[in-house]
């Protein structure tokens, strides 16, 4: 004998959140975070950007992130300091190393997900200055 039950919420899987959204009056799908101005896995899969990669991570294997907040972390991955979606209209190669910085995954994460948030600097110190702050009041609470 089975007996229907509510099943409840799972705590480790995520509740989608929904970002994309349709217009009411087209039906048309809007999608937030989408790139718009670039083909990002197009871009990560050039021969330019592994060869590019390769040597930002030659040259600097410490998380550029990490560093500024006092740990020592091993950079696995490279982080655009003005995201690949904002460099045409910043007027900025994507492969322009000064503004590439060798970044671990974690940070390259969290970056991304302030991001995707709203929240946006156009340099290297503005982003120092605010993962400080936001590392300093994590540390305070």
């Amino acid at each position: 004998m089975r007996i229907k039950t509510k099943e409840r919420r799972k705590p480790w899987i995520a509740k989608k959140q929904g970002r994309n959204t349709r217009n009411k009056a087209t039906g048309k799908l809007i999608k937030p975070f989408a790139n718009k101005n670039v083909n990002s896995s197009e871009f990560y899969n050039s021969s330019g950007w592994r060869s590019t990669r390769a040597s930002v991570l030659a040259k600097d294997a410490l998380c550029s992130w990490c560093l500024h907040l006092g740990r020592v972390t091993e950079a696995t991955e490279v982080d655009h300091v003005i995201p690949l979606s904002h460099c045409s209209a910043e007027g900025i190669n994507p492969l322009d190393k000064n503004n590439l910085v060798p970044s671990c995954r974690s940070c390259n994460a969290r970056r991304a997900a302030y991001e995707a948030r709203g929240v946006y600097f156009t340099t290297f110190d503005a982003w120092v200055k605010y993962l400080r702050q936001k590392y300093i009041e994590s540390k305070n609470q």
